[in-house]
């Protein structure tokens, strides 16, 4: 039993904290929206499996050094493991105080790590590391902005807003940088249909995490530096802008893909990288619409929080389905096999 149960922790998939983040994210977007009793429940279902699936993280990589090793030096995979960084940096913000502190030890141990990885990335061929550029590799973004958002919730005092300040700028050029790297990607290597995966979205939930960092930190402006303020909230308010603008193409992509090119919509994982950017975005637009720093028009920024929780559901019923329709398949191939023996 103990060898089956560590067997199942090293075929662990690095990204596999990404219905956390999504299921987190969602809850506070609801939060926001005023459906206290949804959210709830979402913030319950977030950290009842992101326990498990920490501890199982952990006995990988203390049991199975060279799996983990060797994620580490995959550019296809080594992105996947921030989603850790971003599911304890979101549960964090909503988290009792010393829970908090202790997710964010974990958010920032683990992107420090994570960070030193990916510098070692550039020892590999370029040319082999630039073809797998995808929307993955913004949850480096994303995990740091994690931070950001929450030092502004656990340590809204000077020295540490000063340093989710210092945080929250570095996280601009990494996105501008990563952008970059994805840009060049799909000009010289475009991807076939069935590798346009929907972990692009995460473009936007970087912009808007951005965003929302940027937001909060706004929130506090009274303790940050002076010529700092107008320079943030010119910033946030261009992010978003930016965030908004990536929405249409994203859809267009969606569309493109399965209806132009009748790839099947199946559960894949990735399509909780579509499920946190819409309620990363919810957030952030109704942070920045609490403030007065937008207008949304017609559009009553709350909605968008619904709009995110019915992709909540609409994954998560393709995840329970998918894995239903696996069990059969294994369940039918294994009598199959259970008749040919006799």
């Amino acid at each position: 039993m103990g060898a089956r149960l560590s067997e199942r922790c090293r075929e662990l998939p690095p990204a596999c904290f990404a219905p956390v983040m999504a299921t987190g994210i969602v809850s506070r977007a609801l939060g926001q929206a005023g459906a206290h009793a949804v959210s709830g429940v979402l913030f319950g279902l977030a950290a009842a499996l992101y326990v498990p699936l920490l501890a199982a993280a952990g006995v990988k990589a203390a049991v199975h050094r060279r799996t983990v090793r060797a994620e580490l030096r995959d550019p296809g995979r080594l992105f996947g493991h921030y989603t850790l960084v971003a599911a304890s940096g979101v549960l964090a913000g909503e988290a009792a105080r010393i829970a908090g502190w202790a997710l964010l030890a974990v958010a920032v141990v683990v992107w420090a790590g994570l960070a030193r990885a990916t510098v070692r990335l550039r020892r590999a061929e370029p040319d082999a590391v630039l073809r797998r550029a995808d929307g993955i590799w913004f949850l480096a973004t994303v995990g740091l902005q994690a931070i950001v958002l929450t030092l502004t919730s656990l340590a809204p005092t000077r020295p540490g807003l000063a340093v989710a300040l210092v945080l929250w700028g570095a996280g601009l050029p990494l996105y501008a940088g990563t952008l970059a790297l994805v840009l060049r990607r799909l000009r010289h290597h475009p991807p076939r249909p069935a590798q346009a995966l929907p972990s692009y979205w995460v473009t936007m939930g970087a912009a808007a995490i951005s965003t929302l960092a940027g937001a909060r930190l706004l929130g506090h402006e009274e303790l940050l530096p002076g010529p700092a303020r107008g320079l943030v909230g010119g910033t946030v308010v261009a992010l978003w802008v930016w965030a908004t603008v990536l929405i249409p193409p994203l859809v267009t992509a969606g569309v493109w893909r399965h209806l132009r090119h009748r790839v099947p919509f199946a559960y894949e994982p990735t399509l909780w990288c579509v499920v946190f950017p819409l309620g990363m975005y919810a957030t952030a637009t109704a942070q920045l619409a609490g403030e007065h720093r937008i207008d949304t028009g017609a559009l009553p920024h709350g909605l968008l929080a619904w709009l995110a929780l019915s992709a909540w559901l609409a994954v998560g019923a393709r995840c329970l389905t998918g894995r239903a329709a696996g069990g059969a398949r294994r369940g039918a191939a294994g009598g199959a096999a259970g008749g040919a023996a006799v």
